[in-house]
């Protein structure tokens, strides 16, 4: 189901690149955000207390216009 809902978004996405994040904690988030391509590109301290947020980024590709 995750999968699914990240491509739908992806397809919403209206820009080259899509940002998403998930607390460190949630190591299942991170594995499915990997397997779909995505890049880790930062960490924040302190949303969470005690759980930093992780950021990841993925180039979305788009379908041509014709």
């Amino acid at each position: 189901i995750g999968s699914m809902l990240m491509r739908h978004v992806e397809g919403l996405c209206e820009s080259e690149r899509l940002f998403t994040s998930t607390n460190q904690s949630n190591e299942p988030m991170q594995s499915l955000l990997e397997k779909m391509g995505y890049k880790r590109s930062g960490v924040i301290d302190d949303l969470d207390p005690g759980d930093p947020e992780v950021f990841f980024s993925k180039k979305v590709e788009k379908p041509q216009k014709s």
